[in-house]
């Protein structure tokens, strides 16, 4: 290979984290052994029951009662009856990976958005997961072949044979490092200026400083017949946010971010802190998280599961409520963050209130903006003439919500954390809807220079539409539909004086200053 040549990921993949047999999700990234004794109890109840099942009926009619009965059990899909031999109750083969954080069993996928292969590439990395990932780190942004081979030398871990299979599977690819691969929008420029990068993801830009919210992205992808059918539809709402719109508009890995100053996360769900997307940005990076109490078993101490997977050289800093952090010459606040949670079950989470000289943006993922936080903005922002940017859920009446619910037809999503700790009691307790209300939203309109709002965190994105459910690429996740944003529009329309809709595309940065 000539000298001039590095070796570098492809932008068509982009690692990503799972347990053993199950990704990793908040529900599985933190360790709580009461979730096994409750999976041990729960196999040992069901076959009790079943023994005495048996005292009354056929083995035929027990099975059937005690099938009915599993439906009803919180969890049951983490056990399976065995009416063919045997024992009669068992853990399914993923059941303690998709509960409990066990490091030995860290695994690190490539997910591959070329060449779509039935089998991922993977890396059973175990304990030895921060050395990988700063192998991967470097290889995002691309490394020669005899420095890498010196890191390969110098770690505990043999990787040679791993890196080789991966350049065979052109996962990792030689690349002229004189080519650019940042896009040149993302890069020039002095104003302030607010770029979108699909969900829940932004990039705030200043002269001095750039900082990164939830980054959420998907390696870039050739596209299936199939594909082409469900994830492209004038009815979507991403339509209105791309530029072109179809199948060949742009996409943007990990890899092609700019040079950062820091990146925030808001809250713990993967589609926000996403292990795989930190794993190719640089080490020396800082990562602001949210704080953490010990006592709340419901949240993930993000600090903690970085560290411990992305290896004891990340910098991650937690940032409590009313804090401020100051990057460059931009000023980032953190403030409550409300909802995606029973109202019981209290968090450290955070929204962000970004500000320079020139702009402000508050990035609220997906919490609801409350009393509390309208306060808050406007305490912050009133009399100042510089434009504020409202990144939020959509707008709603305020009616409260009849308990916390992932998704209206079903009580428990057993992927996220609070369906372990909630009371009984508190299952239909209102709770804010994520958003804000047209109320608060005409008093925050008053109180500050609120020029845009930017409807977000939901998806909006052809990359979170591919319909297989056994494709690695696919992402279960709602969208916004036309409907919904012209619906949205015509809102700020009829606000007299009120924000417009944030005009910016994906992946080009607004001006917020010429605004």
């Amino acid at each position: 290979m000539k000298d001039s040549r590095q070796l570098r990921l492809s932008l068509f993949t982009v690692p990503d984290l799972s347990i053993g047999r199950s990704p990793l999700t908040p529900q599985n990234s933190q360790i709580d052994p009461r979730r096994v004794r409750y999976l041990e109890g729960l196999i040992a109840y069901l076959s009790s029951v079943f023994e005495d099942l048996q005292k009354r009926y056929t083995r035929s009619d027990a099975l059937s009662r005690l099938e009915k009965l599993l439906a009803q059990v919180p969890y049951s899909e983490l056990v399976k009856i065995n009416a063919n031999g045997g024992p009669l109750v068992s853990e399914i083969p993923s059941a303690r990976d998709r509960i409990v954080f066990n490091q030995e069993r860290v695994k690190i996928t490539f997910l591959d958005g070329l060449h779509r292969r039935t089998e991922t590439p993977a890396i059973p990395a175990g304990r030895y997961a921060p050395q990988v990932s700063r192998i991967v780190s470097m290889l995002s942004h691309g490394v020669s072949e005899e420095a890498l081979a010196r890191i390969l030398r110098a770690g505990d871990v043999g990787l040679g044979s791993v890196i080789k299979s991966l350049r065979d599977l052109r996962v990792i690819e030689e690349v002229d490092p004189s080519v650019p691969i940042v896009p040149h929008g993302l890069v020039e420029g002095t104003k302030d200026r607010l770029t979108w990068l699909g969900h829940a993801c932004l990039l705030f830009q200043t002269s001095r400083a750039s900082v990164c919210v939830d980054p959420f992205l998907r390696p870039h992808i050739k596209w299936s017949e199939k594909d082409l059918k469900a994830c492209f539809s004038d009815s979507f709402g991403e339509r209105l946010f791309f530029e072109p719109y179809g199948p060949h508009l742009t996409q943007l890995s990990p890899a092609q971010l700019p040079p950062l100053d820091a990146v925030f996360v808001t809250h713990q769900d993967i589609d926000h802190c996403n292990l795989g997307v930190l794993m190719m940005l640089p080490e020396n990076l800082p990562i602001v998280v949210p704080d953490c109490h010990p006592d709340r078993a419901w949240e993930v101490d993000l600090s903690v599961l970085i560290k411990n997977v992305l290896g004891r050289r990340r910098k991650v800093i937690r940032l409590k409520h009313g804090e401020t952090i100051t990057i460059g010459d931009i000023r980032a606040t953190a403030f409550p963050f409300f909802s995606e949670m029973p109202s019981s079950l209290t968090t450290s989470w955070n929204c962000y209130l970004f500000e320079s000289d020139h702009a402000a943006v508050a990035c609220t993922a997906d919490s609801a903006v409350t009393d509390e936080s309208v306060d808050f903005l406007i305490g912050r922002l009133r009399g100042k003439r510089k434009p504020f940017v409202l990144c939020a859920r959509l707008l709603h009446s305020g009616k409260k919500s009849a308990g916390y619910r992932d998704e209206m037809e079903s009580l428990f999503n057993f992927t996220r954390l609070w369906a372990w700790y909630t009371p009984v009691w508190d299952l239909f307790h209102p709770v804010e809807e994520p958003g804000i209300s047209e109320g608060r939203f005409r008093r925050l309109s008053r109180g500050t220079n609120l020029r845009f709002y930017l409807p977000y965190a939901m998806g909006t994105a052809p990359w979170y539409r591919i319909p297989d459910v056994s494709d690695p690429l696919h992402v279960p996740m709602a969208n916004l539909s036309i409907r919904d944003v012209r619906a949205l529009a015509e809102k700020l329309d009829a606000a007299s004086k009120g924000p417009a809709l944030f005009p910016g595309k994906f992946a080009q940065p607004f001006s917020l200053v010429d605004a």
